[in-house]
């Protein structure tokens, strides 16, 4: 029984203490077949930027970041398939539209 005890910490006993270090300390690389494997979910936990607590008003977007991203309809422009859609026949002829 103590055998087992001691296989068995000699086994699992590292993985579980380097579970523990790795929250603390930093991530960690293992080695199979000759071949180093990162964990990047980690890697990305600590490069991610800092969470901020932003105030509403500067997470708001400014009126004129809301007006640009409006149709060109609700702005009041025209566009080519409209105003050629207006113009019918006299398109790129005539300023006086064949459609009114």
């Amino acid at each position: 029984m103590l055998a087992c005890a001691a296989l068995w910490l000699g086994l699992y006993g590292p993985v579980a203490r380097a579970g523990d270090a790795t929250d603390a300390t930093g991530c960690v690389e293992l080695e199979v077949n000759g071949e180093r494997i990162r964990d990047y979910a980690c890697m990305s936990r600590l490069l991610a930027p800092a969470a901020t607590t932003a105030t509403p008003a500067s997470t708001a977007p400014m009126a004129a970041e809301q007006r640009v991203r409006q149709p060109p309809s609700a702005l009041g422009l025209a566009n080519r398939a409209a105003t050629q859609q207006r113009m019918g026949t006299s398109f790129g002829v005539s300023t006086q539209p064949q459609r009114t």
